[in-house]
């Protein structure tokens, strides 16, 4: 395995193979020396996988938090090299197998790493799954610190391209050029459009040259506003639109400005970006559909609104690392005078729908006090029991306290594509509570492994 290492001695130590029994000592007298410096963490991961502990280098690359563009570059070829040899050796093939690879280029405007965005997750999914399937991945994304775009905190497990833009060439132009040119020198054989909202035009044009595909993660371009064409009634009530962009263009910007308190920040960044007010917007848009190779979406909901624009659409949903739920995960929850119920998901917006659960559960609480509710979240001023507060959980964190609970409750108010925690539950052995809308209606087998209920309603 070709591993870099930024210690030339580190290097010579390798090969000694008493070094396999005294890793863990010299570890941790490195980390009270020096706390976690990423290129030692990466020196060490070298020295565990040149010993053939692959999986615990694996693991160690994995929590790496590199500070600076020449840790993430080394950590992240390093972290490439591994991937590439236990793909072989899974394989069965030689180390030495240089056989072409087709090869997949991935292009996001608005990626980061580590997300609980599921589109954003869904990205990172397809191209380490990809990638271990054999194929030659190459993901190009933007990098803008004024929009807090491009941030990745942790080696991503698969080759990366960042393109970095400042305030100046931070334009449809300068974007599609820089875009167009690292994709053309890496001359792939198709190339996926992920992580862009409004601005899939731009992508889209930005990489025309070659074969590409759309990647669909909500309800992105066939609502601009929000993504998962969420409304407000006269009395602030949720309520659901019918439109669709690719088919009336002109409803639909006659209601962003309407509604535009329903779109975030980023939104209204994006869609300005993306000349979204422009008069050839709509065309823009309908020809990259037309253009595309196909669009891949995450359920068959979405695939019905886009099938009459592109020439193929394919039902493609979220990857799932299974490592992250072990079978232990699946045991049924501890025996204990209350249910424990767990709500996983931003409190603050809007179409997570929590002030639903708060209503039930404050209702509930009235009637019987056998239950208690989880949620990852800040505490909220005035919700006491049976609320229970544990802040916001990680990736890394998260299949255990769903293991922790007897349910999980999706009181969604939106129309989301997937509902990726609903799936972790099922990956843990939990049953799920959810509304009957979007792609919770498609993920949830009523009756099976969860109970469907009518939106809103508590």
């Amino acid at each position: 395995m070709g591993f870099s290492s930024h210690q030339p001695a580190t290097q010579r130590a390798t090969a000694n193979g008493d070094l396999l029994t005294r890793r863990d000592e010299l570890q941790g007298d490195l980390h009270q020396l020096v706390g976690r410096h990423p290129l030692i963490e990466n020196n060490l991961a070298c020295i565990e996988a040149a010993l053939g502990n692959i999986e615990g280098a694996a693991a160690t690359f994995d929590q790496i938090e590199p500070t600076s563009d020449v840790e993430r570059d080394t950590i992240a070829h390093n972290l490439s090299e591994l991937q590439r040899f236990r793909r072989i050796e899974s394989n069965g093939a030689s180390a030495n197998d240089r056989s072409p690879r087709r090869r997949v280029a991935v292009v996001s405007l608005l990626f980061n790493w580590p997300s609980t965005g599921g589109g954003t997750v869904h990205t990172k999914e397809l191209c380490d799954f990809l990638f271990r399937a054999g194929y030659d991945v190459r993901h190009f994304y933007a990098v803008n610190n004024q929009w807090d775009v491009g941030n990745v905190r942790r080696v991503l497990p698969y080759p990366s391209v960042p393109l970095r833009f400042g305030e100046r060439d931070w334009n449809e132009e300068s974007i599609k050029e820089r875009f167009r040119e690292a994709v053309g020198e890496y001359r792939p054989d198709s190339v996926i459009v992920t992580s862009s909202w409004n601005t899939k035009p731009l992508l889209a044009e930005a990489v025309a040259e070659f074969p590409y595909f759309i990647r669909i993660a909500a309800l992105e371009s066939i609502c601009p506003l929000n993504n998962v064409r969420l409304l407000l009634d006269e009395q602030r009530q949720p309520v659901q639109c019918d439109g669709n962009q690719l088919g009336d263009a002109e409803r639909c910007r006659a209601c962003v400005p309407a509604n535009q308190q329903l779109s975030g920040g980023l939104h209204q960044a994006e869609r300005k970006l993306a000349g979204f007010d422009r008069d050839d917007y709509s065309e823009r848009l309908t020809r990259a559909f037309v253009e595309a190779e196909g669009v891949l979406v995450v359920n068959p909901k979405i695939a019905e609104l886009v099938r009459p624009y592109a020439r193929s659409v394919h039902v493609v949903p979220s990857g799932f690392d299974v490592s992250r739920f072990p079978v232990s995960l699946i045991e049924p929850p501890a025996d204990r005078p209350r249910k424990r119920i767990l709500f996983a998901g931003l409190t603050q917006e809007l179409m997570k729908g929590f002030f639903v659960l708060a209503e039930a559960g404050t209702t509930l609480w009235k009637q019987r006090q056998d239950f208690e509710v989880v949620v990852t979240g800040d505490p909220i001023e005035g919700l006491g029991e049976p609320f229970r507060f544990v802040g916001w959980q990680s990736q890394e964190h998260l299949p255990a306290l769903i293991s922790d609970c007897d349910f999980l409750v999706f009181p969604t108010v939106a129309q989301e594509a997937l509902g990726r925690t609903a799936v972790e539950a099922m990956g843990c052995g939990r049953p799920v509570v959810a509304s009957d809308i979007g792609g919770l209606s498609w993920v949830v087998d009523d009756g099976v492994t969860g109970l469907l209920c009518r939106p809103g309603d508590a």
